[in-house]
């Protein structure tokens, strides 16, 4: 037989465990509902094959390089550099008028005679050993003349720019081979226009 405090007690204990009950009860009646909210976001995996992307293809044939480059020697000098142009890439054989592929060369040397602003800048022509002492200095000079208005015309030099032509004086190559046979190679690098940057 149970006293007040026991049956007290036995109450408390009876209504712990309805309510616990009525918990587990709540739980379950709300189970499907949460599993059904899961399956709404689950994340939708890919179908078919993954793509796995292919080699990096490598660019075929040899690079091109503007020709403008190629005939452009840069050379450096205690008081400053000389940019020497190869005159086959500015004019026609005997000619001092520009060639229609000269503006690509002389499009190349402008910006890198822009760096030089402020700098004196003095341009020379050279011929080959072919011709009368006055007709080269007088070609040379002309293709000297030629390469000055360009570059003016243009805004990387000043109009004013000295320029002088000195023939086939100073060859940088040999204009015959030993055996005294005419040398191609050494009179093309023969033909030249020189723009010196600083004075020397």
């Amino acid at each position: 037989m149970l006293g007040k405090r026991g049956t007290t007690c036995f109450r408390h204990e009876t209504n712990a465990m309805k309510n616990a009950l009525l918990l587990a009860l709540g739980a379950c009646a709300l189970m499907p509902a949460a599993a059904a909210g899961a399956q709404q976001y689950q994340i939708q995996q890919p179908k078919g094959p993954w793509q796995t992307p292919g080699q990096i293809q490598q660019p075929k044939g040899p690079w091109q390089v503007p020709k403008g480059i190629q005939a452009i020697k840069t050379t450096a000098k205690p008081c400053g550099k000389t940019y020497t142009v190869n005159a086959d890439a500015l004019f026609a054989f005997d000619r001092y008028t520009l060639s229609p592929d000269a503006q690509e060369t002389l499009s190349v040397l402008g910006p890198m005679l822009e760096k030089s602003a402020g700098q004196a800048i003095h341009i020379d022509g050279y011929t080959d050993a072919i011709g009368s002492d006055s007709y080269n200095m007088t070609l040379s000079e002309e293709r000297a003349k030629a390469v000055r208005d360009w570059l003016a015309s243009h805004g990387y030099v000043s109009p004013t720019t000295p320029y002088a032509g000195h023939g086939k004086v100073d060859p940088v190559a040999p204009n015959t081979k030993p055996d005294g046979s005419d040398n191609p190679a050494g009179r093309a690098k023969n033909r030249r226009v020189e723009i010196t940057v600083g004075r020397c």
